[in-house]
């Protein structure tokens, strides 16, 4: 039975995280052990006093508050591309799933996420697969993520699942330097290192996109 580690890191928003991401991610369907890790980024007393209750509800969930990550204030799109950047590398320096991935402190997985994607990586013999996201935008507009082939803005980051043993990290140089999101980076870094992709033409994510981003 494969183990999966799910990350989300969070600042300041325990009610999306507790009332949307966290039990998608405890309510997943299929046989797979689950290892949620809930990492803050300098998050307020508020999560923390709830995040106490919740580990010790759920042996399956782990949580950590980190000092808050320190980001270019006059620098918009480049705060935005680091948001969580060092909550979500720490969650990944925790893990011990076999399989990976992340989830935004106010989005949600389907309650299949986990299944559909590990199925994916098993029964094609890939090093990471992904899905389709909807987002829910302002005034009821729905909007939808997803295609093949995989690279920066294909698909979004939390509608996918990788075999940890890939070692890959976030890195502050794709904002900083190269222009990407943290997460468009490194899945341009993956195709550049010759990990092999699948996309499952399935709904695995729902984003409640935010000016902000997803934790900070």
């Amino acid at each position: 039975m494969a183990k999966v580690s799910i990350i989300i890191p969070t600042y300041n928003r325990a009610g999306p995280l507790l009332t949307r991401a966290l039990p998608s991610v405890q309510n997943q369907r299929g046989p797979h052990e689950l290892e949620i890790l809930v990492v803050g980024d300098g998050t307020d007393m508020e999560t923390e006093d709830a995040m106490a209750d919740v580990v010790a509800a759920d042996g399956r969930v782990k949580f950590w508050n980190r000092p808050h990550q320190q980001y270019p204030e006059d620098q918009p799109y480049v705060k935005w591309g680091l948001i969580g950047l060092e909550a979500r590398n720490f969650g990944h320096d925790q893990a011990t799933g076999d399989y990976v991935g992340g989830l935004d402190d106010d989005d949600e997985f389907t309650p299949d996420h986990v299944e559909v994607l590990v199925r994916a990586l098993e029964w094609n013999d890939v090093d990471f697969a992904y899905g389709r996201s909807i987002a829910f935008r302002s005034g009821g507009r729905t909007q939808g993520y997803g295609h093949w082939p995989p690279g920066f803005g294909a698909f979004c980051d939390g509608a996918a699942i990788w075999k940890r043993s890939l070692g890959y990290r976030y890195d502050k140089a794709g904002p900083l330097e190269r222009g990407l999101p943290e997460d468009g980076d490194l899945w341009t870094r993956m195709i550049a290192g010759g990990v092999k992709f699948f996309f499952v033409d399935q709904v695995v994510h729902h984003y409640y996109p935010n000016p902000e981003g997803g934790s900070a």
